[in-house]
């Protein structure tokens, strides 16, 4: 194990609408300590401006991915190695807001890096829209949305 995953980052009770069990590799607890803290505090402000609840997906890899066993890319921004930069999310399924009040939020966010997925579910259930955020060391946010399986990127 990871000395740093050992040493906590963050006292999670400062850290308003999230817990670290959101942010963790589901086959280490614990694990979501290794956030990054410019991606944490970025998917914070992100919940306060938006105004609804946001779901890190956490609990299928889609956050700290301590040893790359969720299917992310060996560059990925989810990796430990990498820094643990990343993070796919939806909004509440309450939230009242659509797909493109949503975007917009996200595409507001500072997000560096960001994803937008329309084929994730979540307990069999298919989610109107997904996105993937991360905190990419770059002076212009790559975007992406993935359909069909295809990727198709953008630069902003």
């Amino acid at each position: 194990m990871e000395k740093s995953q050992d040493i906590k980052k963050y006292d999670w009770s400062l850290i308003p609408n999230f817990s670290r069990w959101e942010f963790d590799d589901p086959s280490r607890p614990g694990s979501g300590d290794n956030i990054d803290r410019e991606t944490l505090l970025n998917i914070v402000q992100l919940r306060l401006v938006a105004g609804c609840p946001i779901h890190p997906h956490g609990r299928m890899g889609g956050c700290v991915d301590m040893e790359g066993l969720y299917g992310h890319d060996k560059d990925s921004y989810h990796l430990f190695k990498m820094g643990c930069k990343a993070i796919d999310f939806h909004f509440d399924l309450n939230s009242g807001l659509n797909p493109r009040q949503q975007w917009n939020f996200v595409k507001g966010s500072g997000f560096r890096g960001i994803g937008v997925y329309y084929d994730w579910a979540l307990n069999g259930k298919k989610l109107e829209i997904g996105f993937h955020g991360d905190m990419r060391p770059a002076k212009k946010a790559q975007i992406w949305k993935r359909i069909n399986g295809k990727y198709i990127y953008f630069l902003s």
